[in-house]
């Protein structure tokens, strides 16, 4: 084995996944921005930040690969100190954690009406968070990258409580989708392909999390863990812009401008219900469509693209 194996080689290739999943990420922010949604001040201001966040990490990465493989070429003693872009790489994953399992969990609140049930997975996404900052900050007062065994419980932590937020979340979203079966076929083929997209964000998710909390824990003193601590920012990221965007083909779909047979849609969430047209509810949060009955696409969000 190499002598920078475990220490560059990973950096390298954590950095090379991440500026992969930056430009599938970034695709999403443009589409975002080009396409007009109603959606509140809030909203934009969340996507506003978490892309700030995913802009800075990329860039304090490359930086960090050039600071170790570049300015630090002749001296490899500095893959043993903690300098500052360890620490910043970790609050901004938590952030953007934090930021985006908080709208999943109003959105999941908003389909099942069990407020309580949310605000536990609320309390739980926010230990999470704690332990993350307590898990930085106590790596930056040890300093050494050889000593890092000592954080394995809080890194455990953190990223159990992560992991089971996204598990949960998934799993109840999932059960609730597949429950608003109506027995229309094109409905039910949307909400099939919901299903299945709300499934992948969770699982890549929890996967990335779980080899995370797995590299750390039997390899804490090299960067093996950045392989996949890196990009996971950004899988957050895409869970929540993909959702957003995705309204669009939405309410192609449900106006029937778009063949729901094909694979080429992508949706993340949606609920149906079974609704008169004359209820301002109907109006006010879905699409309509003209099928033997009125049916209701609740999108993702408050509010639909406009037209």
């Amino acid at each position: 084995m190499g002598a920078f194996d475990l220490t560059l080689g990973p950096l390298l290739l954590g950095l090379s996944l991440n500026l992969y999943l930056y430009g599938i990420v970034s695709y999403q922010y443009m589409s975002y921005a080009t396409v007009k949604f109603n959606d509140p001040i809030w909203l934009q201001v969340l996507v506003a930040v978490l892309f700030v966040l995913d802009t800075s990490q990329t860039v304090v990465e490359v930086y960090g690969v050039w600071y170790f493989a570049v300015e630090n070429y002749t001296n490899p003693s500095v893959f043993s100190d903690i300098i500052w872009i360890t620490p910043f790489c970790v609050v901004a994953t938590a952030v953007s954690t934090l930021m985006v399992q908080a709208f999943l969990i109003r959105r999941l609140c908003r389909f099942t009406r069990q407020v309580w049930s949310c605000v536990f997975l609320l309390l739980v996404a926010v230990a999470a968070f704690v332990c993350a900052i307590a898990t930085t900050t106590k790596a930056w007062i040890i300093s050494d990258l050889t000593k890092f065994a000592v954080l394995v419980p809080l890194n455990t932590a953190w990223l159990s409580l992560e992991a089971g937020v996204d598990i949960i979340v998934t799993v109840t979203l999932s059960r609730v989708l597949w429950q608003s079966k109506i027995g229309l076929a094109r409905a039910d083929t949307v909400i099939n392909r919901c299903v299945k997209a709300a499934i992948q964000s969770g699982l890549f998710s929890s996967v990335f999390a779980v080899l995370h909390f797995l590299a750390f824990m039997f390899w804490s003193e090299n960067y093996l863990y950045a392989i996949f601590h890196w990009p996971l920012g950004r899988i957050y990221s895409n869970s929540l812009i993909y959702t957003l965007v995705a309204r669009k083909d939405l309410a192609k779909i449900a106006d029937g401008n778009v063949d729901s047979r094909s694979n080429s849609i992508p949706i993340t969430s949606l609920r149906f219900k079974r609704e008169t047209a004359t209820d301002p509810k109907v109006i006010d949060s879905g699409v309509k469509t003209s099928l033997d009955r009125t049916i209701v696409f609740p999108l993702t969000q408050d509010t639909a693209p406009s037209h």
